[in-house]
């Protein structure tokens, strides 16, 4: 996802375009923007220190992707995130990413591995780091796909995983929660890395299938959890 600059909240770079949808879009999928708030085009445009036409625009945009509803004249709603969402993201998701992590496999080098295997001990040791906590889970997907040689399959991967990340820290919002899905994470993501470095593209396609089976059945979990 691209790096947005805000200072004092004002978009820092150009073009203005495409800086606002970025920073809409990052609060969205980071729910700062939760599932269901409105988002007003004079409030946005006040808070980003634009005009109202780029927000428009970007409220356009957002609508496309599936993240906001328009509504005429006032501005757009955020959508909410239903279990539907949740089945639907995770099928595609066990379509592709074994696949995209079989192919990559062979191209991941180990000193990628060690790296984010570092990291996500330094997280054992401090599971309340939520910032590490989305950062190493965001690393070790976009692990498994990069280097797969399919542009169409990386960007499809990268769509749907943006999505997938709004739906799960949402989900994974109460603390009890939180705390439960972080240690079962780093368990597995650990494991994915031991297994990446047998190059077995059999044993990879089939531990990726099950974080990813685990995964849905933890965000189904967690929404319900929210809901009550």
């Amino acid at each position: 996802m691209p790096v947005v600059i805000v200072m004092n909240k004002k978009i820092a770079a150009v073009p203005i375009r495409e800086q606002l949808y970025d920073a809409v879009k990052d609060s969205i999928l980071r729910n700062a923007f939760v599932p269901g708030s409105l988002l007003q085009i004079d409030r946005l445009a006040e808070e980003y220190g634009v005009s109202a036409t780029p927000v428009r625009e970007a409220l356009v945009r957002l609508e496309a992707d599936g993240l906001v509803t328009l509504i005429p004249n006032k501005g757009a709603q955020v959508t909410e995130i239903t279990e539907k969402d949740i089945r639907e993201i995770w099928e595609m998701r066990r379509l592709l990413e074994p696949y995209a992590a079989r192919s990559s496999a062979a191209a991941i080098r180990e000193e990628e591995i060690a790296e984010l295997e570092r990291e996500i001990l330094t997280l054992r040791d401090d599971p309340t780091n939520t910032e590490l906590y989305i950062r190493t889970d965001i690393k070790l997907h976009e692990l498994l796909y990069f280097q797969c040689p399919n542009a169409y399959l990386r960007e499809t991967l990268r769509r749907v995983h943006e999505v997938s990340y709004r739906i799960r820290y949402f989900a994974e919002s109460r603390k009890t929660m939180h705390d439960a899905v972080t240690h079962e994470v780093i368990r597995e993501h650990l494991d994915i890395l031991e297994i990446l470095r047998t190059r077995d593209p059999d044993r990879i396609v089939v531990a990726v299938s099950s974080h990813l089976l685990n995964g849905e059945r933890r965000a189904v979990s967690a929404l319900s959890r929210n809901k009550h």
